[in-house]
């Protein structure tokens, strides 16, 4: 996994990922800058990841992104910047919500302490 930017990045508990993934706080500033195509100012913003959350392979994580407990990211998948919301497994670019883990077994196993 490659951390890029100045961003504060927050990485909970039991936290998996594969490959090849990146998470990026810093973007250049086109919008607003002093300098097109962009200026040397940067735009940084959080990234956090709760716990017992996966992340496939080659997954992309972008400034601003809010990934919940036990949310899993489906590999090749871009998080530009939305909010996962716990349990969520979701991919694409920009990765959506497709479907949810079952809420009473991940809480079963969990109140048993079983991790990986």
């Amino acid at each position: 996994m490659t951390v890029l930017g100045s961003g504060k990045l927050s990485i909970g508990n039991n936290f998996h990922s594969g490959t090849g993934c990146q998470i990026i706080t810093s973007f250049h500033n086109y919008d607003l800058g002093n300098a097109i195509p962009y200026d040397d100012s940067f735009i940084t913003k959080n990234v956090t990841i709760g716990n017992n959350v996966w992340i496939g392979n080659n997954v992309i994580i972008l400034g601003g992104t809010i990934i919940g407990d036990g949310a899993i990211i489906q590999a090749g998948s871009v998080v530009c910047g939305d909010e996962i919301p716990a349990l969520g497994i979701a991919g694409g670019h920009p990765a959506k919500v497709f479907k949810y883990r079952n809420k009473e077994h991940y809480n079963n196993l969990a109140s048993h302490g079983k991790f990986h």
